[in-house]
């Protein structure tokens, strides 16, 4: 797995349509720089520790999903807080394919940032699981999901950077928290690999920050993160619980 980094911190409406598109892998096209432009750091998955709410504005959120509408624990509990009128462009994205809701598996959703949601983020839901709780998909199933979503994810971002709708504008930097580690029980460093073989072979370049907390228990409970010194100060806001998803 990558080497942990510490970096510093930059600084009622109906939602608007999330992008996607039916996946071609086709579409994806060969791998270019191997140095991102915008960090100018060598492409790949970097650890950092940090508070992922805490990426810069109009950063690009990753979380693992399920095809049921539901951010109803984990880290998909805080994000529904933080970004409620982005959960509303989730859910009605599952309640269209509702009639056949494992249609979404191994595809992504990218959410432009939503008016009143927090700090200009984009969410991006990667559809891993058809289900959650006890009908969680097996864990080689999720991982299977997790690389095409991915991909599906990059393709999706490529073309909101060469312009495929202006009046999205630009994402900025990609963050993910250790997607599927959490409810869904996968061992990160078996999604982090799915990840980093998928940025190697199609990422051009692209720097993606993985969130790595410690989670303890508190004195009320709930879970806090270690305190650290990393990119956005380190700790969660408090009211977040559940750190991983």
């Amino acid at each position: 797995m990558p080497e942990v980094v510490e970096r510093e911190a930059s600084g009622s409406e109906a939602p608007s349509l999330a992008t996607s598109s039916t996946y071609t892998p086709d579409a994806l096209g060969d791998a270019a720089d191997t140095v991102d432009q915008e960090t100018g750091l060598p492409g790949g998955l970097v650890m950092v520790h940090s508070d992922i709410f805490a990426a810069p504005a109009n950063s690009v959120l990753i979380h693992a999903c399920n095809c049921q509408g539901s951010w109803g624990a984990g880290i998909a509990l805080t994000m529904k807080r933080f970004y409620p009128r982005a959960y509303v462009v989730y859910r009605n994205h599952c309640d269209s394919n509702a009639a056949d809701s494992a249609a979404l598996l191994g595809t992504a959703l990218l959410i432009p940032p939503q008016p009143g949601d927090r700090n200009s983020h984009w969410i991006t839901c990667l559809f891993t699981s058809q289900y959650y709780g006890r009908r969680v998909d097996a864990p080689d199933r999720i991982l299977e999901h997790t690389a095409s979503s991915f991909e599906h994810f990059l393709k999706l971002l490529g073309d909101t950077e060469r312009g495929g709708d202006a009046d999205l504008g630009t994402a900025g930097e990609v963050h993910t928290c250790k997607i599927n580690s959490g409810r869904f029980g996968v061992p990160w460093e078996r999604t982090g690999r799915v990840l980093e073989d998928a940025l190697e072979r199609d990422g051009e370049g692209r720097v993606v920050f993985a969130h790595e907390f410690e989670e303890e228990t508190g004195a009320g409970g709930g879970f806090k993160a270690r305190p650290g010194g990393g990119r956005g100060g380190g700790g969660l806001e408090k009211g977040q619980q559940i750190l991983r998803f």
